[in-house]
């Protein structure tokens, strides 16, 4: 497909509302980032309940921030009530703290607990890391951080990085650090050979460490296995637990369009055509099992699910806040609308639905149940969150970057794959289909 054809269908599906359902819903009436001035803003509810965050005894707002890079935003969250800020060095190349930064300034520093992240490699020294953790505070204008955690790391031996706890408990004793934590999203699509744990082995690891106060994992009403054990082992052991990637819903209902764009960009070039029929065919007949599902619950405002999700996920007794990837005032009324609220009935009976209907296309954060079937060795997991921030957040320029620098085989390769991959996910996902979509995503090819 050529550029402009890529382009130009990407421009159609942001602008059709059902084609974007997602973490990051956008309409024509969405107030997009950097245009917050060029219209009103809308009245903004306030939170309406806090949690304990483990044994640090901070009380949480329990819908939080994170990773947002938007000042005016980030403000209009604060002044909502939102009290705990996530972000990290690597989020917009350090962007993100520079805007936490200048959106906490004349604010009660106490009032907040703002938590940062440094990813973490065996050749870091503590110096290295004492000078990325500096940096940090300097970008955030802040004199200490409540809490430093190590960013997804990938194996067991990672979690005890003695070169990161040493630095960490120097940054203590100087009174720039008061709590260490650790993230995870599973596999991050680390070089071949490199050893890669699963998100909850991580994660319960860190638990039974001793160190860790805080945690950030994916938990959601559609991926909960993982996820429901390390809320318990938060509970047991008395650490915070915030959530990302809480709301499951993707682009869906672009599936049936997308797959027909696909196969009329391959007229020109029979072997083409050819491969990717088959598969094409299969991902238009899983969509339109999913069409009843619109139907039948009158599915006009996407919002409505976002909402629900957040609600789900906060319904857990273990989990602390939800982090809220804002990128429209819009996007934060949303998410504090379920502040302090209860998932109801029929929005159980609409989550529940969703999984067995459209959540089928749902590729689950942290998974990675198929990547070791893969005769090319794709990491599958890391290319379906990157799409997921392309399609889902509307991330696209930082989810190809990403995918840009993996340093693995990339998801080209799967076109001419027979699918071994979506034989081997025990969820049923279309996974062969939604990877060759997210190389064309990702890529511009």
């Amino acid at each position: 497909m050529s550029k402009s054809k890529s382009i130009n269908r990407r421009n159609f599906l942001k602008n059709t509302t059902l084609g974007v359902v997602g973490a990051g819903i956008i309409s024509n009436n969405t107030t997009l980032l950097g245009q917050e001035t060029q219209q009103s803003q809308p009245a903004i509810p306030k939170v309406q309940a806090h949690r304990t965050l483990g044994r640090t005894g901070f009380k949480t707002s329990d819908i939080a921030l994170g990773g947002v890079d938007n000042v005016p935003v980030i403000k209009a969250m604060l002044d909502a009530g939102v009290n705990y800020i996530d972000t990290a060095e690597g989020y917009g190349r350090g962007k993100s703290e520079i805007s936490m930064g200048q959106a906490i300034k004349g604010r009660d520093r106490k009032s907040l607990f703002i938590t940062t992240k440094l990813g973490l490699k065996d050749t870091d020294t503590k110096e290295d890391i004492l000078k990325r953790a500096r940096k940090c505070l300097e970008r955030l204008d802040t004199e200490y951080i409540d809490c430093l955690m190590a960013h997804n790391p990938p194996s067991l031996e990672m979690v005890k990085y003695e070169p990161f706890h040493q630095a960490c408990a120097q940054l203590k004793s100087e009174g720039k650090l008061r709590f260490v934590g650790i993230s995870s999203h599973g596999a991050r699509g680390s070089r071949p050979g490199s050893k890669q744990e699963a998100m909850d082995k991580i994660l319960l690891a860190a638990a039974q460490d001793g160190r860790f106060a805080v945690m950030l994992l994916v938990y959601n009403f559609i991926q909960k296995e993982m996820g429901e054990k390390v809320l318990k082992a938060c509970q047991e052991k008395k650490i915070g637990a915030t959530l990302m990637k809480t709301n499951p819903v993707g682009n869906y209902l672009s599936m049936k369009s997308r797959a027909d764009e696909m196969k009329k960009s391959a007229e020109g070039n029979p072997e083409r055509l050819k491969r990717i029929e088959n598969y094409l065919d299969t991902l238009k007949k899983n969509a339109e099992k999913g069409d009843w599902f619109v139907k039948k619950y009158n599915l006009t405002d996407p919002a409505e699910i976002r909402i629900a999700s957040t609600r789900f996920a906060l319904s857990h007794p273990g989990v602390t806040a939800v982090l809220a990837r804002t990128r429209s005032f819009e996007d934060v009324e949303q998410f504090l609308k379920a502040s302090g609220t209860t998932l109801s009935d029929m929005e159980a009976k609409k989550l529940a639905a969703f999984t067995e209907g459209p959540g089928k296309f749902y590729c689950r954060h942290a998974c990675g149940l198929c990547e070791p079937s893969c005769p090319h060795n794709v990491p599958v997991n890391t290319i379906m969150r990157y799409n997921h921030y392309f399609e889902a957040q509307a991330n696209e320029k930082y989810a190809m970057q990403k995918y840009a620098e993996l340093p693995t085989n990339k998801a080209n390769l799967c076109e001419s794959c027979s699918g071994i991959c979506q034989n081997n996910c025990p969820y049923g996902v279309p996974i062969h289909s939604l990877l060759t979509i997210a190389h064309e995503n990702l890529s511009l090819a």
